[in-house]
């Protein structure tokens, strides 16, 4: 897995996702597709507002790795979910950030190159606690099996597979330490 993108990165990868949003709405102006251009504006705007509740979850580590994770993963075709009705742990930033690259690093290894993959994510907190769910679709060839969350950590983590599906979700609950 690669490191930590860098500020040039993060910048470089958002121009071309930009990029490619503008040219889809040129191209359906230049062929009349006004439904098409709505649509597409209206899909920008929801994926700004999700990625931009990201940064309220008063997680910032795992809110940056949820956000450049379709760049960092593009064998999946990504949609992103955000409900913050609260902060998360920001003691389990750290923690969960380290989880989640260890999980992906496992899931990557068993992706076939022909095969096509889907990920929704969706993140919720509230004054209870926090959650990522992860439901992929595509075929996942896991030689080995997923990671537990240490014993002492501030999360858990479960996963099912259901419809085809490999439904993960990591949970924390604020705690007082």
């Amino acid at each position: 897995m690669e490191e930590r993108l860098s500020a040039q990165e993060l910048l470089k990868y958002s121009r071309h996702d930009h990029m490619n949003t503008l040219h889809l709405i040129r191209m359906q102006l230049d062929l009349g597709m006004e439904d098409g251009v709505r649509q597409a504006i209206e899909d920008a705007v929801g994926r700004a507002r999700h990625e931009s509740a990201l940064g309220s979850i008063g997680m910032p580590r795992t809110s940056v790795w949820l956000q450049t994770f379709a760049w960092r993963f593009p064998e999946y075709q990504v949609s992103l979910e955000v409900s913050a009705e609260g902060p998360g742990d920001i003691e389990a930033d750290q923690e969960t950030e380290a989880f989640l690259e260890e999980l992906f690093a496992i899931l990557q290894d068993g992706l076939s190159p022909y095969a096509e993959y889907e990920a929704h994510i969706r993140v919720q907190t509230d004054s209870a606690g926090w959650s990522a769910t992860f439901t992929l679709a595509g075929p996942h060839d896991l030689e080995e099996g997923l990671p537990e969350a240490a014993p002492e950590a501030r999360f858990t983590f479960h996963h099912s597979e259901e419809d085809g599906k490999l439904i993960m979700t990591v949970v924390g609950r604020k705690v007082d330490r």
